[in-house]
């Protein structure tokens, strides 16, 4: 599989599965057939507008079948995706159209004003709207472009080695940085979950988690055997339990947020869930009593992913049987873990020297194998603190049992993740400080029921210059989008310091995180 490319694989799927349905969206039901015909129209458009195999197309859009196209039509011509955060506020998004380099942007008529208020300050040269009635200045609609090409079989030439596509993370110094794959390092993150979580032939999944972040990466792993990928455009409990019972959903993606919701909805009492065979969690921790809540209400049919987008969705598993032992037996410590190391990765706890700490002592979780980024784009320092020696350090601290489940304790990066969505304080913290009442600002992650960890500024104001919580919390969500905005804002006289004078957060976040076993959420 490792010589495989991801528009042969698709190709190769959708021969095999030509008339089954491979996407459902509302009412459109979209065959294999219907749907590899547009994917090489797609492609084959793109490559007509001038761009070359390896030029970044850039896609800006909800969840909806023409994402799909899009995505899969430039993965196909051998072009390299970058997928944009739909939350994200202009600036980082026009930073990451600038860093990436991108010659291409594909929209939805969601984003025409927001584009086109950047786009003049970066490298675009190709300007395609999805809508044929929202087009920006000077674009075209991709649509119409496509009818005009062949959809007769034959995929472009594409090494396994080339570019596949790069994902931005938020960044420790401030801006977000872009994590480079191949197609052969994604493909095998999507072969692992097949392995690891046991997706069936004919699953009909559940999107409601953002296809451009971790959902995504469930759509071919599900096409390649056979399945139905529905596309609900967004979380609604309600459209998610309807789709259950209409299009028989056996599995889904949610964030432990998203099941907090579910689990307190009425309608989940009532709703035929039968179908149901495995819910996915992950992109955060997921709280323990809820946990058990999850599994008595909905049985044993969890299986949780830990993962970073430099090793994509997977480095430990706590799969479906490990959740149906802890409740079989009532023993539930396991639950708290972040399971073991999936099998295509060697995942250790190292010290700082890179070497393997003695069991039930805290080290850094490490790890090696052949979905780990090639790097991170145009950042050869960065890339080399996180991969040392063929390792790559993830910065969460995490302690292991003598049977190989992983907890994780603390992170040795100033890093939030709140709602499934990792924020970055340095960000934050950057936005907070161009406003004037703003003299000095610490960013933490503060305990949350809800969203797991919640973004709290603690900022020294300006007594000259008067200032409401709400006033900054209104700053930060216009520069940098709602997921990075605080949701709470505490005003003090002075931030704790270190004895070289840096913001002492460890002492600041023992202040919210007393009484609590670990330092994270």
């Amino acid at each position: 599989m490792h010589d495989y490319t991801i528009g042969t694989l698709l190709e190769r799927a959708c021969r095999a599965y030509g008339p089954r349905i491979a996407v459902v969206d509302g009412d459109r039901r979209i065959t294999y057939s219907e749907l590899i015909s547009t994917v090489r129209r797609h492609g084959r458009a793109l490559l007509a507008t001038g761009l070359r195999p390896g030029d970044r197309v850039a896609l800006l859009m909800p969840d909806r079948p023409e994402l799909l196209y899009a995505y899969y039509g430039a993965l196909w011509a051998g072009l390299a995706v970058v997928p944009l955060n739909a939350r994200l506020g202009a600036e980082d998004q026009e930073y990451i159209l600038t860093d990436s380099g991108a010659k291409a942007v594909v929209h939805d008529r969601a984003y025409v004003e927001r584009l086109s208020g950047i786009l003049g300050r970066t490298s675009i040269e190709h300007r395609l709207g999805v809508d044929e009635d929202a087009i920006l200045d000077g674009g075209s609609p991709l649509g119409l472009l496509a009818d005009k090409e062949s959809d007769a079989a034959g995929v472009p030439a594409v090494a396994p080695d080339d570019l596949f596509g790069i994902y931005y993370t938020g960044g420790t110094t401030g801006r977000p940085k872009g994590v480079a794959h191949t197609h052969r390092t994604f493909i095998s993150a999507l072969l692992s979950e097949l392995l690891e979580l046991g997706l069936g032939e004919a699953d009909v999944f559940a999107h409601c988690a953002p296809l451009t972040h971790a959902s995504g990466g469930f759509v071919l792993p599900v096409w390649m055997r056979g399945g139905t990928n529905v596309v609900l455009g967004g979380f609604d409990p309600d459209k998610l339990l309807a789709a259950i019972e209409t299009e028989k959903v056996t599995a889904t993606l949610l964030v432990p947020t998203m099941i907090y919701v579910l689990l307190d909805h009425p309608a989940t009492k009532t709703a035929d869930l039968s179908s149901l065979k495995t819910i996915v969690y992950g992109a955060a921790p997921m709280g323990l009593e809820r946990l058990i809540e999850g599994l008595e209400r909905f049985g044993p049919i969890f299986a949780q992913l830990y993962g970073q987008t430099e090793a994509p969705n997977q480095l430990t598993v706590l799969t479906k049987d490990d959740h149906a032992e802890a409740l079989r037996t009532r023993q539930f410590e396991p639950l708290s873990s972040c399971g073991r190391p999936v099998l295509i990765a060697d995942v250790r706890l190292l010290d700082d020297d890179l070497n393997e700490v003695p069991m039930g002592e805290p080290g850094e979780i490490c790890a090696r194998g052949p979905h780990v980024m090639t790097g991170y784009w145009n950042r050869p320092e960065e890339t080399a603190s996180t991969l040392r020696d063929g390792w790559l350090c993830t910065g969460d601290i995490a302690k292991a049992d003598e049977r190989g489940f992983l907890y994780i304790v603390d992170r040795k990066k100033d890093m939030i993740i709140s709602g499934g969505y990792n924020v970055y304080p340095k960000e934050v913290e950057a936005a907070l400080f161009t406003h004037p009442a703003v003299r000095d600002v610490a960013v933490i992650g503060v305990p949350d029921e809800k969203w797991g960890e919640s973004v709290k500024a603690v900022v020294v104001a300006d007594p000259g210059t008067p200032v409401t919580a709400e006033e900054l919390i209104a700053w930060v969500k216009e520069r940098k989008g709602s997921v990075n905005c605080p949701k709470t804002v505490d005003f003090v006289e002075a931030i704790p310091l270190t004895a070289v004078g840096k913001h002492d957060k460890p002492a600041l976040r023992k202040q919210y995180w007393g009484g609590k076993t670990r330092a994270v959420n």
